[in-house]
């Protein structure tokens, strides 16, 4: 179990969510956070009813803690500054952004394009879907056929990820945002 805090963007959260194995993250995390950002593109009328469910329970029970940004925290500092700055990344990720870097956490996020820069500037920790799958399966919480079964069901939901199968992304040396 990982002892940083991680904060959770939409488009991570979701790929579990979506395909009912949130068990895999409550095996890797004893809790996980979002953004008062975060939460609200969850509890939005667009969210698919399953994921919107799914993702109240784990608030309610506990495991997804909500943080909201304080007007007078360094967290504002660091989103004001993101959300002038960048025409492109969402309110979630730039939130997800500034709570990891503030508190010396993990960035849980597949959105490359808008997510890389900050990685790279404040040599953030960063994990996605594919790496928590990866994770998972070095630690034998799920065999190589639960585990290609769990990607292939992710990519028929629209899930990004790197590879067409999980045996080529563990054969493959991910870059992530290098």
């Amino acid at each position: 179990m990982n002892n940083k805090p991680v904060f959770y963007d939409t488009d991570c959260l979701s790929s579990f969510l979506v395909v009912g194995r949130i068990d895999l993250l409550k095996k890797e995390f004893s809790s996980i956070i979002v953004s008062a950002q975060v939460n609200i593109e969850f509890l939005n009328d667009k969210t698919p009813k399953c994921i919107y469910e799914r993702f109240s329970n784990l608030v309610d029970e506990g495991f997804v803690i909500v943080k909201d940004i304080d007007v007078d925290d360094e967290v504002m500092e660091y989103y004001i500054t993101f959300i002038t700055e960048d025409d492109d990344g969402g309110k979630g990720e730039l939130s997800s952004i500034a709570f990891a870097i503030v508190n010396n956490g993990i960035l849980a996020s597949n959105n490359f394009r808008d997510i890389c820069k900050y990685v790279k500037k404040y040599n953030l920790c960063h994990i996605t879907t594919a790496t928590i799958l990866l994770d998972c399966f070095k630690k034998e919480y799920v065999s190589s056929d639960e585990v290609e079964k769990i990607w292939q069901d992710m990519l028929k939901k629209h899930v990004k990820l790197p590879k067409k199968s999980f045996i080529e992304y563990y054969k493959w040396d991910d870059p992530l945002c290098s």
